[in-house]
């Protein structure tokens, strides 16, 4: 005799999510983004217009800088950092979701006016960011080593040291 799954549990699942943002995102988000101040999390930046003579890769060094600085300045420890040219992997670790919203809200700004050549305040408007932040939880362990070692990849195959292999995104809009 077989046993009927045991229903009224969806909330407890939904709590459970460790995705948000990106491609994820179809309207305004309904729910508060997953975060959490013990495990690490993914996050990619995914820019419009970085392409050519506007690309993350020609501010790496100023682009990396202001990610620490930031970072340290916010509470957000930074595990690892990979500039993929239209695109930013950070794996970090946030001291409370204050802290999360002020590195996102300072760093989105400050490489956008960066690689836009904007001032602080200036009246273009113009979208930099293609969605809002795609993240989602890291485990420690295997699956922060495997994310680690992709932020490699992304890094080797931006900068020309291996070619590109496409690959199957499991995650929509992790780059």
């Amino acid at each position: 005799m077989k046993r009927e799954k045991q229903t009224g549990f969806g909330l407890l699942e939904k709590n459970n999510m460790k995705l948000f943002g990106g491609s994820y995102l179809k309207s305004n988000p309904k729910i508060k983004r997953p975060l959490s101040t013990r495990k690490s999390a993914h996050l990619v930046l995914r820019s419009l217009l970085a392409k050519g003579p506007m690309s993350l890769l020609r501010f790496e060094r100023e682009i990396r800088e202001l990610v620490y600085k930031q970072g340290k300045k916010h509470g957000v420890k930074i595990y690892s950092f990979a500039n993929a040219g239209n695109h930013l992997h950070f794996v970090i670790l946030p001291s409370s979701r204050r802290a999360f919203n002020a590195f996102i809200r300072a760093i989105s700004g400050v490489i956008a006016r960066l690689v836009l050549g904007a001032e602080r305040g200036s009246a273009k408007n113009i979208q930099f960011w293609e969605k809002r932040p795609f993240t989602r939880i890291v485990e420690w362990g295997r699956e922060y080593t495997r994310v680690c070692g992709y932020l490699l990849q992304n890094t080797l195959e931006a900068t020309g040291f291996i070619p590109y292999r496409p690959r199957k995104t499991r995650y929509i809009g992790s780059g």
